[in-house]
């Protein structure tokens, strides 16, 4: 199959040949100050340091493509229906319960607002929901991408949880780039086989650890970009810079804004006392020698710095193990009931 990465929003450290700080990337807009999804978290996004909008696919009776990450209006907009039930002609009356009152916005609304002067690097990764007909939806994503006028080829990434989704993708929009999301390592790996997979957007989680650690390796080495969700501490920032992630997906752009920053002049001012003609002792993100440590996260005030940091990174890493275990019961049970990991994906994609 026909590889997607040359026209990729990101190219892997294997193909880019340097070593970079992951791109910001903002979680259904800037969700952590504005109603997710809309207008507005997009726009505070990209003020506030994002060069990526992650948001989410759904749609509406009358076959419009609507920006949700949930299959009701109860969480977003107070209301008990469906968005599968409801005509747009209603929908678009509708405003958030969160401050200031956003309305839904419609993936045209969202190519629209992409488009306008001073946004032509910024990227999409649609994260297309399983909540509707697979065929159906990509058709009419599709219908919607290719009327709006640009070339949105190396703007928009797929993201897809299965492969049969990626399967339409690729016959409704081909050449487009497409990402598996998802929190199976198992799934990914067989995936990694296919080279019309350009992306692995995968729980922060899992990525944990030498498994985590073997998988960024693997993908990088087949020219794969790797991305996390949701990456919404101070923490997991730092480590994700430190394990070469491609790209960190967070509720609150502005913060790993800051975090980009204080690398970036931790780094210059390693390179300002460094002898340029010596060789970094080993390969990091920012090709850190191991003379000076990482930065860390600044804890506030508290009456034993060690302290928290025990305690903070004890709640963190029972975080990850619970994740563990989610994943491994997960896979268990998709296994069981619709056979293994390559098996669905090689009736899904070799057909």
């Amino acid at each position: 199959m026909a590889s997607s990465t040359s026209s990729s929003p990101i190219v892997s450290p294997a193909l880019r040949g340097d070593i970079q700080l992951p791109q910001n990337i903002a979680h259904r807009g800037f969700r952590a100050q504005f109603p997710e999804n809309s207008l507005a978290a997009f726009r505070g996004a990209l003020q506030n340091g994002a060069v990526a909008l992650e948001t989410d696919i759904h749609l509406t009776k009358d076959k419009v493509v609507v920006l949700s990450h949930d299959p009701t209006l109860k969480r977003c907009f107070g209301r008990a229906e469906k968005i599968a039930d409801c005509e747009w002609s209603f929908l678009e009356s509708l405003r958030t319960v969160a401050e200031p009152h956003e309305p839904m916005a419609r993936l045209e609304d969202l190519l629209a607002f992409l488009s306008e002067p001073g946004r032509e690097h910024v990227w999409a990764l649609l994260d297309i929901k399983r909540d509707d007909d697979a065929k159906e939806l990509v058709t009419r994503m599709a219908e919607t991408i290719q009327a709006a006028p640009g070339n949105w080829g190396k703007r928009i990434v797929l993201g897809c949880w299965e492969a049969t989704y990626m399967r339409h993708c690729q016959d409704m929009l081909p050449g487009y780039s497409i990402a598996y999301i998802g929190i199976s390592l198992s799934y990914s790996y067989e995936l990694l086989k296919y080279d019309c997979v350009s992306h692995f957007n995968l729980l922060q989680g899992i990525l944990v650890g030498s498994r985590g650690a073997r998988f960024i390796h693997e993908a990088h080495a087949k020219g794969r970009a790797v991305l996390a969700w949701t990456v919404n501490s101070e923490e997991w920032m730092d480590w994700s810079i430190r394990a070469g992630i491609d790209g960190v997906i967070t509720d609150d752009p502005s913060k790993f804004s800051r975090i980009r920053k204080r690398w970036e002049q931790d780094d210059s001012d390693d390179e300002a006392g460094r002898d340029p003609d010596k060789q970094p002792s080993e390969a990091t993100p920012l090709r850190r020698s191991t003379e000076k440590s990482p930065p860390t996260a600044h804890p506030p005030h508290t009456r034993t710095a060690t302290g928290y940091f025990l305690r903070r990174w004890t709640r963190l890493y029972m975080i990850v193990g619970l994740v563990r275990v989610i994943e491994q019961l997960a896979t268990n049970f998709l296994r069981a009931r619709y056979g293994w990991e390559g098996k669905r994906i090689r009736a899904a994609l070799e057909q």
